[in-house]
């Protein structure tokens, strides 16, 4: 399970950096069940592709494939789970040629991107507190009074506080006040968060 939600990482980052990059800056990857069982399916199979070893190099190549393939395509954040659906996986592997490569690493280029960045996303050390960056899973509790004092109290005793990609953060009259208390509480999560934010605008 601790594997599959790592590779699960691993996909949505450098799928959503060459999205943001290259076709739409505001792109974020669908949270939600249907979409996180579309990418279960697609590590099984493009795990037994790669001769039973998830293959990073070979992820990168896929996510540059997919997004060049469908960059003029609307509604990319649509779009996103069905580039790792069995049709998507049938296509990369029959179409997928050197000339190809060539196209889509001039595409990468426009935005100084290449496949060694790409790499060094998800190949370096990811640091421990890296899974409470944003927990999707807070969502609602945030929601719970927003706006109000009663619901920054319940926040501040039930969640990990402040987080720039929360959308109830976003909404919130508090927040100011929120980011000086997770500092205070949660000096190090608040810091990597910060710096997250940093990478992704």
């Amino acid at each position: 399970m601790e594997k599959e939600e790592r590779l699960t990482k691993q996909i949505k980052t450098i799928y959503t950096e060459i999205a943001r990059r290259l076709v739409d800056p505001s792109f974020s990857f669908p949270e939600g069940g249907q979409a996180q069982r579309q990418l279960s399916k697609f590590i099984v199979d493009f795990t037994q592709i790669c001769g039973g070893e998830f293959n990073i190099s070979r992820l990168v190549d896929y996510c540059v494939f997919q997004l060049h393939k469908n960059r003029n395509a609307q509604y990319q954040r649509t779009l996103a789970p069905k580039a790792f659906g069995p049709t998507a996986l049938q296509k990369y592997l029959s179409m997928y040629s050197k000339s190809k490569v060539y196209s889509e690493d001039k595409w990468l280029s426009e935005a100084q991107l290449t496949r060694e960045y790409l790499n060094s996303l998800v190949n370096k050390r990811e640091h421990p507190q890296a899974k409470y960056i944003y927990m999707p899973s807070e969502e609602c509790t945030k929601k719970r009074g927003i706006n109000t004092d009663i619901g920054f109290v319940i926040c501040s005793t039930s969640t990990l506080m402040w987080s720039p990609f929360s959308p109830a953060c976003q909404m919130c009259m508090n927040v100011e006040k929120c980011k000086q208390e997770t500092a205070i509480k949660y000096p190090e999560l608040y810091r990597i968060r910060l710096e997250e934010y940093g990478k992704r605008r």
